[in-house]
């Protein structure tokens, strides 16, 4: 029996909160119970996780949390960090060869559309979310949203200063000529999470006039260096090989985080874009049981702590309160993807992606 359970319960009165917490432990029970059996089978890992985060984020901040909770578990899980094309390729072409090596996949959601609707994720919610705060948006067919991906624009103060260029203040800046061969940013084909920026643009500028495009083309014009990872972009920036970026801001406080004064500062406009950043489980994996499990830990107050640690912002907004120094006072965040359209043909807009940017 875990002790998650008790600590997801919210406000109530009462027999509700016991029933409540008994349901909820029940739940966990169950899933535990399939899972320790079936890892106690295996003589290597029980559970392979695909994921967009950094490699290390197990063994530093989820590992000890969930072996905490899953002492059984100890050493046989399989973290596997991918970039988000990578993730998305590997994910469809194990199914559709019949040899899927995850259990489980996280990511941000636009980036594993793909994976749904090739019929590689099970239509599968876990009993837990009705035990918490969740709300209709933070479930989906094959998904529950655990973090919330905060996109935002970064530049280098010392590179600014060195080239005389303008600090940028809105994201139509990016075409500013001052900024050719000075941008990084990651692929937008492989629809993460610069996808979720500009698409935001698509939808709150518009494009009647072909504004959008003419922004994105002249983002272009500025030769940006194009990388495969978010942490790459960030890395360009912070060397000096490139002035502006797109970043990531669990990326960007670990970055602070690691060195307060790194040449880092994250520009303040608003609002801030957000990805549902998401936890699914694979179609004919290997161990579907401890997959079960282990959505259920990702969401739950240890989960969700470790969403935390990795400086992601959870869902479970009450355990992200200290992440909040680090963004601009009176911040506003808003959904990249609260207009779903892109959803329904997201290869479309990769395709258009690969059309601007070349990559």
């Amino acid at each position: 029996m875990t002790t998650t359970a008790t600590t997801t319960v919210v406000g109530g009165a009462g027999g509700a909160v016991t029933t409540t917490v008994t349901s909820a432990t029940t739940a966990l029970i169950d899933l535990e119970g399939a899972a320790q059996q079936e890892c106690a089978a295996q003589t290597g890992p029980c559970l392979t996780i695909y994921t967009t985060q950094d490699a290390t984020n197990w063994d530093k901040y989820y590992g000890p949390l969930f072996y905490q909770e899953y002492p059984w578990a100890s050493g046989k899980v399989n973290y596997v960090s991918l970039s988000a094309a990578a993730e998305t390729q590997r994910l469809l072409s194990e199914f559709q060869a019949n040899k899927v090596g995850a259990d489980l996949a996280t990511g941000t959601l636009a980036g594993l559309i793909p994976v749904y609707q090739g019929h590689a994720f099970v239509n599968y919610t876990s009993p837990l979310t009705k035990f918490m705060n969740y709300s209709a948006d933070g479930i989906g067919p094959a998904w529950v949203v655990t973090n919330n991906a905060i996109v935002h624009m970064i530049y280098n103060p010392k590179v600014i200063a060195a080239n005389n260029l303008p600090i940028p203040t809105s994201w139509s800046d990016l075409a500013n000529p001052a900024y050719n061969g000075k941008l990084a940013m990651q692929t937008a084909t492989s629809l993460s999470i610069t996808t979720a920026e500009f698409y935001y643009l698509y939808n709150s500028m518009g494009n009647s006039s072909g504004q959008w495009t003419n922004l994105m083309k002249g983002i272009a014009a500025n030769h940006p260096t194009i990388t495969a990872t978010a942490g790459a972009a960030e890395s360009a920036v912070v060397s000096g090989q490139a002035a502006v970026g797109i970043d990531t801001f669990d990326s960007y406080v670990s970055a602070l985080k690691a060195n307060a004064s790194i040449p880092l500062k994250l520009v303040d406009i608003e609002p801030l874009v957000y990805t549902p950043g998401v936890v699914a489980l694979t179609a004919n994996s290997p161990h579907p049981a401890m997959a079960k499990l282990a959505e259920a830990w990702f969401i739950s107050v240890s989960g969700q702590t470790g969403v935390y640690r990795t400086n992601h912002v959870p869902y479970t907004s009450s355990i992200g309160s200290g992440l909040t120094a680090y963004l601009p006072a009176g911040y506003k965040l808003t959904n990249a993807y609260a207009n779903t359209a892109l959803f329904q043909n997201p290869g479309a807009w990769s395709d258009t992606f690969k059309a601007i940017f070349g990559a």
